[in-house]
């Protein structure tokens, strides 16, 4: 059977020979928004489709849109004239209308990006990535989305790296970020006074040279480099630090508290301040290399899409689906080898698919590189719900019936590792009993109610999330699983409707500031869930990690907090993930650096 061209298709292919010569596509202007609303309607309509007809309500359309009824019939009348599709509506208040479309779906997505790939479409091709297609349906042109989306050398001769990610970034505000990612990228863009070195577990000079305290351990002095200049020309100076420090001290409590011991920050010339604490603090280092105390320039208010710091890239580009790193030539030290690193925002598979290549023999087999990640998953309960979740019982009988030894044996893992501590360092085996499930729901509470599950929005969040769900049911436990964004996250707008919580947390490469910042960041759950009570012992524990002289001291405390949290079932430890990255082997330097990310000024290719 011979399939009839798509009117669509056909001017598509059209408008992308013209981008061929004219370097821009008039799909991305006010066409643009057609094509994304008819892919849009096709993608979370498709499974409807028989012989490639729909039947919908308009309230469906509208909600899908984000518009209303009315301009939803106007959409459906202009994609009608384009010949697009056949628009029917539906008779009378309330019925179903239909929609005819020329071919199949499927054949749409192939064809169309076969047509993006070959006219070099990045941002259309992008696109058709984001939308929840089966990932089947783009295996022909794989080869072709990792070639044109892995390392490229322009006529400018710049190395340019492509690469995937599955979701918009939040925010790149460093007293507000929450997420690995995005706190990655802010290592790419900011510099700090000293940075923390994980191999020999000391910090090391960078934006300051030389730093020294006197003998009570009140006063730091910290003497800056010379020519050290931020991404829009200006110098480093002493008063962007002390700029940068009050501003920090004025903001949200999940990271002021860096800087809360500071009495006074005094600018003594230009490249020299002194910082006098009101205590004597043994960690005080640790806190000036924290990321989040970037020095940020003194004149210039803060803009997320105009990101100025001292970085060695500098945010060339940042646009809702898209950000752009660029090599910053005047970085005062090493300038990174890739010029720029470009990420566009597609879907999760794809993103699985797709990771770091080069413009290269693509059949050559990619190498992996894995290790485990700084972090752990874990199921948390939230304390603010006045109901069966504050049982202690019922968190007990959770316990034993989370069992990952049999998660990982029904969802077929390969390889995990189990967690009982923030570090796996620190964890141990600790034993699942299931007759314990029984007795402990009987001693609970619980009478059969409906409890939230809610859980990322990420294909294997959703099947422990199941299989959750399902091992509870055969116990007489009714959960209902939710997904939940990391936009919703950052908003908190699930806190009011969550009972339990799939959630994981990651570390920086300083696991010791990372783990106070995991209590004292308002923005994480172990804040937001746990029990005031709780957080109140916490935070006296907490003070005695900071006050501790060395690491084992530090680590004693920090494994009696986790004793307190595993004792009262304040959340349960799952596992440890085991980040996997896929590379081309001409890739060169590939390490892991801080949120389990690879190092991307070290990353180069050669020619």
């Amino acid at each position: 059977m011979t399939i009839p061209p798509s009117p669509l298709l056909s001017s598509l292919q059209k408008g992308l020979k013209r981008v061929h010569f004219k370097k821009s596509c008039p799909l991305l202007g006010g066409a643009s928004i057609q094509v994304e609303r008819y892919f849009t309607l096709r993608s979370y309509m498709y499974e409807r489709e028989k012989d490639c007809t729909i039947s919908f309500k308009l309230s469906e359309v509208a909600d899908m849109w984000y518009t209303s009824i009315k301009n939803a019939k106007r959409i459906l009348n202009s994609l009608e004239e384009k010949k697009w599709l056949t628009y029917i509506p539906g008779k009378g208040r309330g019925n179903v209308s239909k929609i005819t479309f020329p071919t199949s779906f499927q054949t749409e997505v192939e064809s169309y990006v076969k047509k993006c790939l070959q006219n070099e479409q990045l941002d259309l091709t992008a696109h058709i990535l984001r939308l929840p297609i089966p990932q089947s349906w783009i295996a022909k042109s794989s080869k072709d989305i990792r070639r044109l989306f892995g390392y490229q050398e322009d006529t400018a001769s710049s190395d340019i790296l492509r690469s995937f990610i599955s979701r918009p970034v939040t925010t790149l505000h460093p007293l507000k970020v929450a997420i690995a990612f995005e706190a990655h990228v802010i290592e790419q863009l900011g510099d700090s006074l000293v940075k923390y070195d994980p191999l020999t577990d000391t910090v090391v000079p960078h934006l300051a040279h030389h730093y020294e305290t006197n003998e009570s351990g009140h006063k730091w002095i910290f003497y800056l480099r010379k020519g050290v200049q931020f991404h829009h020309g200006d110098e480093l100076t002493s008063t962007d630090v002390e700029a940068t420090i009050q501003r920090v001290k004025k903001g949200p409590a999940s990271f002021s508290w860096l800087t809360r011991g500071i009495q006074q920050v005094q600018c003594n010339n230009r490249y020299q301040l002194t910082i006098t604490l009101k205590q004597p603090n043994p960690f005080f280092l640790r806190y000036m290399a924290s990321p989040n105390l970037c020095i940020l320039p003194a004149g210039v208010p803060f803009h997320e899409e105009d990101w100025i710091g001292t970085g060695p890239f500098y945010l060339k580009e940042r646009k809702k689906h898209k950000i752009v790193l660029a090599a910053f030539d005047r970085y005062f030290k090493e300038r990174p080898l890739l010029d720029e690193i470009h990420f566009y925002v597609v879907s999760q598979e794809i993103a699985d698919l797709v990771n770091y290549t080069v413009d290269d023999d693509v059949s050559t087999p990619p190498l992996q590189k894995q290790e485990i990640e700084s972090g752990f998953r874990y199921l948390i309960f939230n304390h603010n719900k006045r109901n069966v979740v504050r049982d202690s019982h019922f968190r007990e009988a959770m316990y034993h019936l989370l069992d990952m030894e049999m998660m990982a044996s029904d969802l077929k893992w390969e390889k995990w590792i189990e967690a009982s501590s923030f570090h796996y360092s620190r964890s141990t085996h600790h034993a699942k009993e299931a007759d314990k499930i029984k007795s402990s729901l009987r001693q609970s509470s619980y009478s059969g109610e409906t409890l939230q599950l809610y859980h990322l929005d990420f294909t294997s969040a959703k099947q422990e999330a199941d299989w959750l769900v399902e091992r509870a049911k055969t116990y007489g436990i009714d959960l209902k699983s939710t997904a939940f964004t990391l936009d919703e996250f950052v908003e908190r707008s699930m806190d009011g409707e969550a009972d339990l919580i799939f959630m994981g947390e990651v570390s920086s490469l300083d696991p010791h500031l990372s783990f106070l910042g995991a209590f004292y960041n308002e923005t994480l759950l172990f804040r937001r869930m746990f029990p005031d009570h709780a957080l109140h012992w916490i935070d006296q524990q907490l003070e005695l990690v900071k006050a501790s002289p060395t690491t084992e001291d530090r680590e004693a405390f920090m494994q009696g907090i986790e004793e307190k949290i595993r004792s009262d079932n304040l959340l349960i430890f799952q596992h440890h993930p085991l980040k996997t990255r896929t590379f081309h082997p001409l890739i060169k330097d590939v390490e892991f650096q801080s949120f389990g990310h690879l190092d991307l000024k070290k990353l180069w290719i050669p020619h």
